[in-house]
């Protein structure tokens, strides 16, 4: 009975290692088809307004594949536009107010310097003196003021400007796009559906082209070499192969299959082998079990 088992284990697990006999010293096996695919998840939270993408339908990279409500998100970005606009108001004023300081702190030192060669000659008395040092030192603390508006204006500016991006780059969030063009696998939420961050969408799946992995003891893998042809047999009754090629070859050679923990099963090393199919038609689905030789 525990014999019986291990077989049938073996055999659902599309188990490729080789029967010399049966295949003549060809590398074959059999393995079952995968495809390249992605979850896309919501990377911002809000209710679903629309999915544009049904199972089974086509998609290309780029294109939108739903709609999140993007009220509050739209709110907020008018808000931070509205304040990017005030600062840039007051930056542009406090660049008016130091043009405005520097000519009157030019005159004013110009008229102190004056005097204070005047008053060493008795021309002008010590009053006249000080009120002159006191105006030119009054522009000069004008410049200051004026410099230190200006700086918190361009601070203000650059805050409104980095949270815009941060609203926009939300904004984006609220229109995931697909990544890699394919067909929508399968769809998690619903239209109406109030998500979470992170909350998968849809998977996506590159039905074209797909792979194979079967497995072959060391014996067999020394006739095979990368880009080498393959034939693919998905046992649906057609009198010609699929063409295929060998597209990469495990370095290491590991025990097959790993979740079966008899004795038996874990004595054989082979290494893995995958093949890489067109599919244009789709007529390979993911999961299907297929035959394969390398001639």
């Amino acid at each position: 009975m525990r014999r019986f088992l291990v077989v049938s284990a073996l055999t659902l697990l599309g188990l490729s290692l080789v029967s010399c006999g049966n295949n003549n010293g060809v590398p074959a096996g059999s393995g079952f088809i995968e495809a390249t695919s992605v979850v896309v998840s919501a990377e911002t939270g809000g209710r679903l307004e629309a999915l544009y993408f049904d199972e089974g339908k086509t998609i290309r990279t780029g294109d939108t594949i739903a709609l999140i409500d993007t009220t509050t998100v739209s709110l907020k970005l008018d808000q931070a536009q509205a304040r990017l606009g005030a600062a840039w108001t007051r930056e542009s004023s406090a660049r008016l107010k130091i043009e405005k300081a520097d000519l009157d702190s030019s005159l004013a030192r110009t008229d102190f310097l004056r005097l204070k060669n005047l008053v060493g000659k008795g021309s002008v008395n010590r009053q006249q003196y000080d009120q002159a040092e006191n105006k030119y030192l009054q522009t000069r603390l004008a410049r200051k003021t004026a410099g230190a508006s200006l700086a918190g204006a361009r601070a203000d500016r650059k805050r409104a400007e980095t949270e815009i991006a941060i609203l926009e780059k939300q904004l984006g969030d609220c229109r995931p796009v697909s990544p890699l063009a394919g067909t929508v696998v399968t769809s998690y939420v619903e239209q109406g559906e109030l998500l979470g961050v992170g909350k998968p969408l849809v998977k996506i799946a590159r039905l074209d082209p797909v792979t194979v992995k079967i497995y072959l003891p060391p014996s067999m893998l020394t006739s095979v070499k990368l880009g080498a042809r393959a034939e693919i047999d998905p046992e649906d009754g057609r009198t010609e192969p699929i063409a295929g090629k060998v597209s990469w070859i495990s370095p290491e050679a590991e025990f097959t299959p790993k979740n079966v923990q008899s004795r038996e099963a874990r004595a054989d090393l082979v290494y893995a082998v995958k093949i890489t199919i067109p599919n244009p038609e789709q007529v390979l689905k993911i999961g299907m079990p297929v035959m394969v030789r390398i001639p």
